[in-house]
């Protein structure tokens, strides 16, 4: 028998523990699993303009740093398209921030250039990722420099346990492309970074395109999504062959559902439904034909019964499993939000948290974070820029199943209309996406990006207070 949505958030540690939103909707019962509209609630009250970019309930306020173009401390311009990133504690009120920049040649105004003269993984690829001290009580950026150079699509990532930033490669574009070597890799940054770093590629890791790359802190076990879209998208992990030490190799393994062999999550799924799976192995995680075949990572696992996902964009790791979005994926082709817990070494259990059943409630999440009292954020990447219009939205996904507004982009960008011109200060056509979300270790300021043209928003306010 399936469960409903709220004791599912319940026996998967996701309910909105120690505040946030959770005493809001509590009483308001169980969503039903079905795809009937359902209704977004003003979690912390209704949304007002808090500043140019974002429109906050009462009682929030932001402030922004790092805005593409801007100079920063190595003389370089801060690069555009923010996207993933991690915050680590500095000391002293200090943090710092690691960030990447998803830049490729179908951004306007990029060039087949890297950011920067040295360090250069790839001269050619104009990606990659910065590192910034902020003083948060200050309201003030104290630094910020190049640390990962030559890349290319640098989507989202991961931090890790031991003080580091994945930073990984949504594409496997390569030497046919006019680059100087294979992309679609995960690279590796210390948070202590004083500049650009040797980069090193993990090949181990595998070449697909990557979006993001969560640990396990007991075992040093990465899972890692995929976001190629066809012919599917695989759910991976990476077993390394010494724990704290990626660089040091390992094995990759793609998720499969026990019993059947050719299992699609994309639709047909029931919310709450718990599904056995297990792992198994890539053989070549690097392979030859990536650049003309992204997904040839996939189609090796595929043919061993992984299972198929679609648009796998944001996870988080938090209470002992993996929290992650399709962002394409449902009945509506309106998103998914999906959980994995490991039972054993080999195993482990997956269940559908949440399915979209309108753009309205939940429109293409993308962006997943986890605060440290369990409040779940969503960022959406929907129709708020295409030709059709619409809004981005920054949600919460509550233990009773409803979607709540939490903060809003004011003016979408139409990317359709962007001119090349205009780039990294595009004007009146507003802003893009909200990417990178990630909260401090205290849970009381969240760092967020307005992805295009580039912006870094640190948001405070009564967490806690919601529907109190």
């Amino acid at each position: 028998m399936a469960l409903n949505r709220r004791d599912v958030l319940a026996v998967t540690g996701l309910g909105l523990v120690g505040g946030g939103l959770g005493g809001a909707f509590l009483g308001a019962g169980p969503a039903a699993a079905t795809a009937e509209p359902q209704q977004v609630r003003d979690g912390y009250g209704p949304l007002q303009k808090a500043g140019k970019e974002l429109a906050l309930p009462a009682g929030f306020s932001y402030r922004t740093f790092g805005a593409a173009g801007t100079r920063m401390h190595d003389g370089l311009p801060t690069p555009g398209c923010h996207d993933g990133q991690a915050v680590f504690d500095a000391g002293h009120g200090r943090v710092r921030l690691i960030r990447n920049h998803e830049i490729d040649l179908d951004i306007p105004g990029a060039k087949q250039k890297a950011l920067g003269p040295r360090n250069a993984y790839d001269r050619a690829a104009p990606a990659g990722c910065t590192s910034s001290l902020y003083d948060i009580g200050a309201g003030k950026l104290l630094e910020s420099f190049l640390v990962l150079n030559g890349t290319l699509s640098n989507c989202s990532g991961a931090p890790t346990p031991w003080g580091s930033w994945l930073s990984c490669e949504e594409t496997t574009d390569g030497v046919k492309a006019g680059f100087e070597k294979p992309h679609g890799y995960v690279f590796e940054i210390p948070a202590s970074a004083r500049g650009p770093v040797d980069p090193v590629p993990l090949k181990a890791m595998g070449r697909f395109e990557h979006e993001t790359a969560p640990i396990d802190p007991r075992t040093g076990i990465v899972y890692m999504t995929e976001d190629n879209g066809d012919p599917g998208d695989g759910f991976y992990r990476f077993l390394p062959r010494k724990p704290g030490q990626l660089a040091a190799g390992g094995t990759l393994q793609m998720l499969a559902v026990t019993g059947d062999r050719t299992y699609d999550t994309a639709t047909g799924q029931r919310v709450g439904e718990v599904l056995d799976t297990h792992w198994v192995d890539i053989a070549n995680p690097d392979p030859s034909d990536a650049e003309d075949n992204p997904g040839s990572v996939y189609s090796q696992g595929r043919a061993k019964g992984g299972c198929r996902f679609l648009g796998l964009e944001g996870s988080a790791w938090s209470n002992g499993g993996v929290t992650f979005v399709a962002s394409e994926a449902g009945d509506g082709e309106n998103g998914q939000v999906w959980r994995y817990v490991p039972t054993s070494h080999d195993a482990g259990t997956l269940q559908l948290l949440f399915e979209s059943p309108n753009p309205k409630t939940l429109n293409q999440p993308d962006t997943v974070a986890v605060s440290p009292s369990g409040l779940l954020l969503l960022a959406e990447d929907g129709d708020g820029e295409d030709e059709a219009g619409g809004d981005n939205w920054l949600r919460v996904l509550t233990p009773s199943g409803f979607v709540a507004n939490l903060a809003r982009v004011i003016e979408p960008l139409d990317l359709h209309y962007w001119n090349p011109e205009d780039f990294p200060q595009p004007g009146p056509t507003g802003a893009s996406e909200l990417a990178g979300a990630a909260f401090t270790s205290d849970g009381r300021y969240l760092f967020i990006n307005v992805q295009y043209p580039g912006l870094t928003c640190v948001i405070t306010g009564p967490w806690r207070s919601g529907g109190h």
